[in-house]
């Protein structure tokens, strides 16, 4: 059997309703059957997610691991990825689909650019709505440095586009452990994994694409879920920290990586403190000032320039006991 040219990873749990559309969109890639691998995760389902991914075991090279008990994203996606046996890698959430050919267009890219990884835009659906999410680099179709695009702190990079879904990826960084998922976390996963693309992957590019379509608005989605999970950005930044660290030479990319945690830790306040529990309210603020705390005080000072007027004030009373 030949190697597929490309591997397509989806963690599935209580998908029933969408993951038919997520497979169809992926008969309808221009691949010949040996070409694409298609590995589904079924993470502890209750509903009929099985007779869904059944129905297509005939129109797809498709493989089910299931998990009789939820083990999470990070460790599904670590399973499939043990799994996957294609020249390049990408993952598909089971809400989400592909546009016709643009999968193809993908594959096409990392292999005629000879890179590591590749990032693209991505089209936001909710309802009859679309919106356009571009990837924050304006170099289009060529070779760059990842470490190139980590910077400036105090705008919009790389480094702030994460999804994993956004991008395709090269056997050689499976090979290198760069794709596996810390299955500590439950969220913010995908923070971690992309800040490691971005110091030690070797090359990367940007195509200009929309053909990936995110479902805003799933009740399913751990983005649309308030409890303790999402309090995991607080080890996920512990961990981009400590990568920065460990090597005097990445000590400049301190700044952005503060920045990036000073902003999450805003959303988390604004958008979700209201309905945290105590508990969790709690825990959000000790876990964030002994975070901030490991941080070096110029750095956080220098995180902060230009952080806004109406952010400062949210997130002061917690740089405050941090200090």
């Amino acid at each position: 059997m030949p190697t597929p040219v490309v591997s397509v990873i989806i963690a599935a749990k209580d998908a029933e309703a969408t993951i038919g559309g997520t497979l169809t969109s992926l008969v309808n890639q221009d691949f010949a059957a040996h070409e694409l691998e298609v590995i589904v995760v079924n993470d502890g389902s209750v509903d009929d997610t099985t007779g869904v991914i059944g129905e297509y075991s005939e129109r797809l090279n498709l493989i089910e691991i299931h998990n009789a008990d939820s083990r999470g994203v990070s460790t599904a996606r670590n399973t499939a990825l043990e799994a996957a046996t294609g020249q390049t890698i990408t993952y598909l959430d089971a809400d989400d689909w592909y546009a016709p050919g643009h999968l193809r267009s993908l594959t096409g890219a990392i292999t005629g650019l000879g890179v590591d990884f590749v990032k693209t835009n991505y089209l936001i659906v909710n309802g009859f709505n679309r919106k356009l999410r571009r990837a924050p680099c304006a170099q289009h179709n060529t070779a760059l440095n990842p470490r190139d695009f980590i910077l400036p702190h105090d705008a919009s990079t790389m480094v702030d586009f994460p999804e994993c879904w956004t991008g395709i990826y090269s056997r050689s960084m499976a090979e290198r452990g760069l794709l596996d998922f810390d299955p500590s976390l439950r969220t913010c996963e995908d923070r971690p994994w992309t800040w490691r693309h971005h110091l030690e992957a070797e090359s990367f590019a940007v195509v200009d694409t929309a053909g990936l379509c995110y479902r805003k608005g799933s009740t399913t989605s751990l983005t649309a879920v308030f409890d303790e999970r999402q309090l995991d950005f607080i080890p996920a930044f512990r961990s981009v920290f400590a990568m920065l660290e460990a090597d005097p030479g990445l000590r400049r990319f301190e700044q952005k990586a503060v920045r990036n945690f000073l902003s999450i830790l805003y959303f988390q306040i604004v958008n979700r403190g209201s309905s945290m529990s105590r508990a969790v309210r709690e825990k959000l603020t000790i876990g964030a000032v002994n975070t901030l705390r490991s941080v070096g005080g110029d750095v956080i000072d220098l995180a902060l320039a230009n952080f806004g007027e109406r952010r400062l004030p949210v997130i002061d009373p917690i740089v405050r006991r941090a200090r």
